[in-house]
């Protein structure tokens, strides 16, 4: 079997000493997640309930585009997600390829044994950053393009705002982390070949929260258990990325939103892209082409070009998708090897 790294048909960057090719599956839309709303949501999960179907979609990348990484979530998840992880084995016997995972992993957030409340958790950092750019920016929350695709979002977050509000001090004390949950997450991906894990989201409200000190031992938990490159996802750029740096955890990246529209760029699309400009480690991008708003010619475009991340991570609901969005991704990242040979 040829490694991920031999088989790459894109250019590799280091990640933690890791080779990452810079063009990554995503794994959304194999969970049934589009960003476009539910009828496209119940499409992608009748479409990849179909383990076949995400099999040739998986070999197709492999064998037409070199795409040798994929992004994936524990089977714990729920029955798409199971599934995707035997696409991913199967996928591998077909094209005789390792395929190298990238393990996104939801923070189990607990406080008095309870888990904690998503829409507290965003009143939360919508306290917090605020305070940091001086205005209210209530309506950016309520009215951001990927945030409205969760059903009820609108009207849900207002009501949090206006009667619940954000956690106290005094509560984010209690917050702890189930590691046992965490422990049994890693145990999923024991038989994969995982080239980094990426804590999920809840990463920021540990950070915004001052609760580093959980992070940091999430991350050691990680090393210690084999999994020894951490790539933190962060939905609030700007807000958590400089905490992150000026603090002593020892992370290997950040995985974040990086798209022209600035959706889910978080606190705003001007101190997210300072922040990652500014980052000394590497950034992934993730929502390139804000949930199919962009088209994917002027998606790579800004995030390789204008941006500079170091590696996209790019979701495909169909087979023709992935011919479209691959094809370019590959013709740009061709063009920006050649200028800079």
């Amino acid at each position: 079997m040829r490694s991920y790294v031999e088989a790459s048909g894109f250019p590799l960057v280091e990640v933690g000493g890791i080779p990452v090719p810079r063009v990554i599956i995503g794994c959304l839309p194999f969970l049934g997640e589009s960003y476009q709303g539910e009828a496209k949501n119940r499409l992608y999960v009748e479409r990849f309930s179909n383990v076949d179907y995400t099999v040739k979609v998986l070999v197709k990348a492999v064998e037409d585009y070199g795409a040798t990484a994929v992004s994936a979530v524990p089977s714990m998840e729920g029955r798409l997600a199971s599934l995707l992880l035997e696409a991913i084995k199967r996928a591998e016997r077909i094209t005789d390829v390792e395929l190298a995972l990238t393990f996104c992993l939801r923070i189990p957030l607990r406080m008095e044994g309870e888990r904690i409340d998503d829409y507290r958790r965003w009143a939360s950092y919508l306290n917090y950053e605020a305070k940091l750019v001086g205005e209210n920016i209530l309506e950016r929350y309520l009215n951001d393009p990927i945030l409205l695709c969760r059903k009820g979002w609108k009207k849900r977050f207002q009501y949090t705002v206006d009667h619940l509000g954000g956690y106290d001090r005094d509560e984010l004390d209690k917050l702890e982390i189930d590691f046992d949950r965490v422990k049994d997450c890693l145990d999923c991906f024991r038989d994969f070949k995982v080239i980094f894990v990426e804590p999920g989201s809840e990463s920021d409200f540990l950070a915004i929260s001052g609760r580093l000190d959980l992070l940091e031992d999430l991350v050691s938990l990680l090393r210690n258990e084999g999994f020894e490159t951490i790539v933190l996802g962060v939905h609030h750029a700007g807000s958590t990325i400089p905490i992150l740096e000026d603090s002593e955890i020892e992370v290997d990246g950040y995985l974040t939103p990086v798209n022209k529209l600035g959706a889910l760029m978080l606190p705003n699309r001007e101190l997210a892209l300072k922040a990652i400009k500014g980052s000394s480690k590497p950034v992934i991008a993730i929502k390139t082409m804000a949930g199919g708003r962009i088209p994917p010619a002027e998606a790579f475009d800004f995030v390789f070009n204008e941006v500079g991340v170091d590696a996209c991570m790019i979701g495909v609901g169909s087979l023709e998708e992935l011919e479209e969005d691959f094809s370019i991704a590959k013709r740009i990242l061709k063009g920006l090897d050649e200028e800079s040979s």
